[in-house]
């Protein structure tokens, strides 16, 4: 049986299409993906994300076993505030892409992917007994996922959104930085960040599911949904529009964002000492603290060292076409590669996407074709975001 977040039966009742993602029943939009994304990229919208991992680690030991089994310096920044980091298996592939909060008092809440929590929460877990045979762990490790309702406030008005809400300015925190907050004396935690490429915040609150797979911790979600409609009533005057995964897709790929289990996973290829899908080939070294040993480190020297043989590169049609996953990329006459993630931008009416190709190939500026049901259709490599950053995303121009 598919998995149901908090507000499931809010959404059965107001989404026009509902359907199974990462082993979730989520709705997939509203009014339509078009309209949905344009109201994150002009004004304001409002996601159900609790479909988002979470699990939390407590102990004096947690910082230096996260330290250990991710790649980056989660050390850096203070409570309450979050990093960027991958969990990698031993072979250097991306397990998950995570966003790891300090909470303070030697605690640390991972937030992941809908279809890698469980996977993680057994890797941890099992990676914990193995330490435990030759040494004592002060940490404990809790998985919290159907125990935390996520909504992610997202676009260019969801800064005097917050004001309203909650009195923030979100411009004045840096980006992951987090705050405890109250809604109507509902307690809840709020971070800058999202996965829209536009400004604005994201909430977690910890309430009852009345689809958690414990049958005693079921309940109704009256604090998770309060917050929903309180959002979805203060927004009414930026024009707020509800968003599902639709528009959540064509947004993250016109921000040139990755999607795990789409662009970046574990092929689990035993046969060799070096797995896919690696940070080096997905872009992703910036989220690598190399001063510091962590799971899955050996093997990527080893790749520095051999070459990567492909690497992930974003394109955009020059010709009329939509890419999609499985598509088969071409130069010169030759198979290089394939689109792992690809859609038509609401925003700019052209088809976009991202591959894997050889290479010799991912750079910026190279014409390359994709294979669209049988016709081969011209495109470019390029830098993302796709969008004129002067105009939309986070940083543009007031």
């Amino acid at each position: 049986m598919a998995k149901r977040v908090h507000l499931f039966d809010w959404h059965k009742e107001h989404a026009k299409k509902i359907e199974e993602f990462a082993g979730w029943e989520m709705p997939i939009w509203y009014s339509s993906i078009k309209e949905e994304h344009l109201a994150v990229r002009n004004a304001v919208g409002v996601f159900d994300v609790s479909h988002m991992g979470e699990i939390l680690f407590k102990g004096k030991d947690a910082l230096k076993f996260l330290q250990y089994t991710t790649t980056n310096d989660i050390s850096k920044p203070p409570a309450i505030s979050g990093t960027y980091t991958l969990v990698l298996n031993e072979r250097g592939a991306i397990k998950d892409e995570t966003l790891v909060f300090n909470m303070g008092n030697n605690e640390y809440l991972m937030i992941c992917d809908a279809d890698a929590f469980e996977k993680l929460y057994a890797w941890f877990t099992s990676l914990k007994k193995t330490i435990e045979q030759f040494t004592k762990l002060d940490l404990e490790i809790e998985l919290k996922t159907y125990d935390i309702a996520m909504f992610a406030v997202q676009g260019p008005k969801a800064r005097d959104l917050a004001m309203d809400l909650f009195g923030i300015d979100i411009n004045e925190m840096w980006w992951f930085q987090a705050r405890w907050v109250e809604l109507d004396g509902i307690k809840m935690l709020l971070s800058r960040s999202g996965y829209t490429g536009e400004n604005g915040f994201e909430v977690y609150i910890e309430d009852l599911n009345p689809y958690h797979p414990d049958e005693e911790k079921r309940g109704k979600p009256e604090k998770a949904l309060h917050v929903w409609e309180r959002i979805l009533e203060e927004g009414q005057k930026y024009g707020i529009k509800p968003a599902g995964l639709g528009a959540r897709d064509t947004l993250r790929l016109e921000a040139g964002y990755t999607l795990y289990g789409n662009d970046t996973k574990e092929l689990q290829l035993l046969s060799t000492d070096i797995d896919e899908v690696t940070p080096l080939q997905a872009n992703l070294e910036f989220a690598i603290y190399w001063d510091k040993d962590f799971i899955g480190k050996d093997a990527l020297l080893k790749q520095k060292e051999r070459g990567l043989g492909r690497k992930l590169v974003h394109f955009k049609m020059l010709e009329k076409g939509i890419p999609r996953d499985g598509y088969k990329v071409y130069a010169n006459g030759e198979i290089i590669g394939e689109v792992t993630s690809g859609t038509l931008s609401p925003l700019l009416n052209i088809g976009i996407g991202i591959a894997f190709v050889k290479e010799e190939y991912a750079k910026p500026g190279v014409e390359i074709e994709i294979d669209i049901r049988g016709t081969r259709k011209k495109a470019i490599t390029v830098t993302p975001p796709f969008y004129d950053p002067k105009k939309y995303g986070l940083f543009r121009e007031e």
